[in-house]
């Protein structure tokens, strides 16, 4: 039997568009019930009494047995697109905090909420903090654990370490936390599994056609789960077998992982580090939507780990009188990957497109709205055309990585 702690919450994305009800715990019961029909499962959260019905419904839906615990009010992640930091509705420092939930069980996935904790004891306990702004240790929820494995991403593992580099956050999590097992999770680098004993493993990330992304850490949390604490597979196997099938989650944005294992589009990749050449940022900047979107790709590349070049932050608006062309076409040479947005088919993108494309340099297009027959030329000089603004970027960090 598994025990799933962790939120229950509505997801909204603007684009693309998403609307559903899932939160850590719900979609983590998704993917274990995905993954084998036969375990029980029951599932412990935070809910409003108008919501009540709804979770008796995802109960009956995923044969499991739900435990509702009273708070005040719905929650909702709102996302403009997915690699956005959401908007939470209520505010986080507005959310009406409900007492803890209380388990004793032999096997729990714990994940971070927002209206409270859980003080819980289990023989096996997996815990990812989940919570971007302030994670809490798990020695500081009053729980406990014979054996603990730390589910976390890196940002939120330095947040709760109080520490940036890999020897202080490790040591925080051995010493500290007495976890024996550390999962960092490095999203586009894949993950990180440390032992107790000292040794460590990479886990690769695996490539594919799609990416989406939210949700991404709650299914490798549960997949990791359910191998270690139900298969009684080792941590490196387990975090192996989650990397795998979460790659087959943010390919697809459903949990069928039992009939799509085999699909040999998603491929291994491991990157040891971020890569250290530059993306060149082409793309229109002339009115606010146009600098909207070319600021989300900067900033989302950024996120991402990679180093931007980008015409409209380093250069700045101006004319050929003043240098401005010049100065884009010395940044473009620097520059060791192309990422252009080609909606309105500027010229000056284009001509970019072109340079790259001469100087043998990578190009990802990210493209909407054009038709095929404008993209003719892009198409036939083998530039990556992308549709969903999320791959693009992704595939933009996995050819760069590749080609270093």
């Amino acid at each position: 039997m598994i025990s799933v702690v962790g939120g229950f919450y509505i997801e909204r994305c603007l684009h693309p568009h998403f609307s559903e009800k899932f939160g850590s715990g719900l979609r983590a019961c998704h993917a274990i019930r995905n993954l084998d029909l036969n375990v029980e499962l029951d599932f412990h959260t935070f809910v409003p009494s108008d919501e009540e019905f709804n979770l008796k419904v995802a109960g009956s839906t995923l044969n499991m047995v739900v435990n509702p615990y009273s708070s005040a009010q719905s929650i909702e992640f709102h996302y403009d697109h997915p690699l956005r930091p959401p908007v939470i509705i209520p505010r986080p420092d507005l959310i009406k905090q409900a007492g803890p939930i209380c388990l004793d069980a032999k096997n729990v996935l714990y994940y971070g909420m927002l209206e409270g904790n859980a003080i819980l004891h289990g023989d096996k306990v997996v815990y990812d903090p989940q919570s971007p702004v302030k994670p809490i240790a798990f020695n500081l929820t009053g729980s406990t654990a014979k054996e603990l494995a730390v589910v976390v991403n890196h940002r939120e593992a330095s947040l709760v370490a109080n520490a940036t580099d890999e020897k202080s956050i490790v040591d925080f999590f051995f010493n500290i936390e007495k976890a024996a097992i550390l999962v960092l999770k490095m999203g586009p680098k894949g993950a990180k599994v440390f032992l107790s004993d000292g040794s460590s493993e990479i886990i690769p990330v695996y490539k594919t056609n799609s990416v989406w992304p939210i949700g991404s850490g709650d299914v490798f949390a549960s997949i990791f789960a359910y191998y270690w604490m139900e298969m009684n597979l080792t941590a490196n196997e387990a975090a192996e077998k989650a990397s795998f099938m979460t790659a087959l989650y943010c390919n697809s944005k459903n949990f069928w992982f039992r009939t799509s294992a085999k699909q040999e589009f998603i491929q291994p990749l491991s990157i040891s580090d971020y890569p250290k050449g530059k993306v060149y940022l082409a793309g229109p900047f002339f009115n606010f939507a146009q600098k909207w979107l070319i600021n989300e790709a900067y900033l989302s590349l950024l996120g991402l780990g990679m180093q931007v070049f980008s015409p409209w932050h380093d250069v700045g608006e101006g004319t050929v009188d003043q240098g401005v062309a010049k100065a884009d076409i010395d940044g473009l040479e620097e520059c060791k990957i192309v990422f252009a947005v080609v909606d309105g088919l500027d010229s000056g993108t284009l001509f970019e497109i072109g340079y790259a494309i001469k100087k043998k340099i990578p190009v990802i297009v990210y493209v909407e709205n054009e038709t095929p027959e404008s993209l003719t030329m892009l198409t036939g000089t083998f530039c990556i055309i992308e549709h969903d603004f999320t791959t693009a970027l992704y595939k933009c960090l996995w050819k760069l990585a590749e080609n270093e």
